[in-house]
């Protein structure tokens, strides 16, 4: 029986007892044809996690202990340089806080082998605190809305589920790869820090010809993040990368119409963030047009805001809720997902059901967006896909209240931020997009 040899990359900081479970996990998966060879990027931890590694694993773990903190970004392009130089066949890029199902890393590694033109293969990724939904089984870039579609998020872990979804990226939270792809497509970009890094790289892997698939059959858990994060690092970071990626694949004509995207969403963000007392989450998504236009890329500490708590579930806070009524669940499987979660009695009817036999129970009703609401429903609440909140009868007022603010908005801080825009993207391409080095 031929050994093929996989690398498998953690990049961990200050996880110390997740990672004990994902290399436990890890190391159960290697058998007579899988030989596994491990790498912990560690960004310097202070949680003893560097000591953890070296008493408990020894000679089954490689460590590679960071000065500093680089990131998802640093971590994973230091370890695929490593990877690269071990000489196996395959790495495996892995998130800290997962647990590997034992046939996960042999399926996808068997599936790359049975396709020539897949370059990366995904796993199905559930929640660890409840394995039967999805967090992720397949992503793609949403070139309409200039952001990213995880469509099947929320979505039961059944047999409904498509075999194989070709894509446009899976995230490093468990993805295979040939070692000779990392060689051709190069390693994450480190400006990056987190967030965009693993869309950045299988959009170029997709550029040197190969496609991105994932796998239903191949599972891991994810510890998810908190759900009531204490500042604004997630929304920086991801604002921010996600400008450089579109500027860096984007010809100036589209990226204009992106401007035009980006200045539609950023009174709306502004307008909720007060809403909800969380200003600070707006004044961080204008930080991250600033250090895009000015090229501050890496990590920028002093720019993650702390933020008031807010939970779209105690804007509402009843337990009564009955019915959920939305036209079209599959694309609000992460809202209705969570809304079933509280409400387990509650049923999913369509809006002509409501309008029927059930019109004018209280209800709450799922939508895109609240001011995009036309016609106002009856009874109960509003709850959009970015879990903005109100009763059925502050629609109104509520919309009334935004045209305001949008007008001054338009007039006032609108052209700064586009010429804020506008620079960053001549800025970026006269600096080079190689400017971060991605080569082996």
């Amino acid at each position: 029986m031929m050994t093929v040899s996989l690398t498998a990359v953690i990049c961990n900081f200050n996880k110390k007892d997740y990672l004990k479970g994902c290399l436990d996990s890890l190391l159960a998966t290697q058998s007579d044809s899988l030989s596994i060879n491990v790498i912990v990027v560690d960004n310097a931890s202070t949680d003893g996690s560097q000591q953890m590694i070296e008493n408990e694993y020894g000679k089954q773990v490689t460590l590679i202990a960071k000065a500093e903190n680089t990131g998802g970004a640093g971590g994973f392009a230091t370890g695929m340089r490593a990877a690269v130089e071990t000489g196996g066949d395959y790495v495996a890029l892995l998130d800290n806080d997962i647990l590997l199902d034992t046939d996960t890393l042999p399926k996808l590694v068997a599936y790359l082998q049975a396709h020539s033109v897949v370059g990366v293969a995904g796993a199905k990724i559930c929640t660890m605190d409840n394995p039967a939904v999805l967090q992720e089984l397949g992503a793609f870039i949403d070139r309409e809305n200039y952001g990213v579609k995880t469509s099947l998020k929320g979505h039961k872990d059944d047999t409904s589920l498509p075999d194989v979804v070709v894509c446009d990226y899976v995230p490093a939270c468990c993805l295979v790869t040939r070692t000779e792809i990392i060689r051709e497509a190069g390693v994450f970009d480190e400006a990056h820090f987190i967030y965009w890094d693993d869309m950045d790289w299988c959009t170029r892997v997709k550029l040197a010809g190969y496609e991105i698939h994932a796998i239903a059959s191949a599972r891991v858990q994810h510890k998810m993040g908190a759900v009531h994060a204490t500042n604004t690092f997630s929304n920086y970071y991801f604002e921010r990368n996600r400008l450089r990626y579109f500027a860096k694949y984007l010809t100036k004509e589209s990226f204009d119409s992106f401007i035009a995207v980006r200045l539609s969403e950023l009174p709306r963000q502004a307008f909720w963030a007060s809403r909800k007392g969380q200003s600070s989450q707006s004044l961080s998504s204008n930080l991250s047009v600033y250090d895009f236009a000015m090229g501050q890329w890496y990590a920028q500490p002093q720019n993650i805001l702390a933020k008031s708590e807010y939970c779209w579930r105690d804007a509402i806070g009843e337990d009564w809720i009955r019915l959920v009524v939305c036209d079209e669940p599959d694309n609000y499987t992460a809202v209705t997902g969570q809304i079933l979660q509280v409400w387990p009695q509650a049923r999913i009817i369509s809006c002509a059901q409501y309008a029927g036999s059930e019109a004018g129970q209280d209800a709450i009703h799922v939508v895109s967006h609240i001011l995009d609401v036309t016609e106002v429903p009856a009874g109960g609440y509003v709850v959009d896909r970015f879990f903005n909140v109100c009763q059925v009868q502050e629609v109104t007022a509520i919309q009334h209240a935004y045209h305001t603010y949008q007008q001054l908005f338009s007039q006032v801080h609108g052209p700064v931020i586009r010429r804020q825009l506008e620079d960053g993207y001549v800025a970026f391409h006269r600096a080079g997009t190689s400017a971060a080095d991605t080569s082996i």
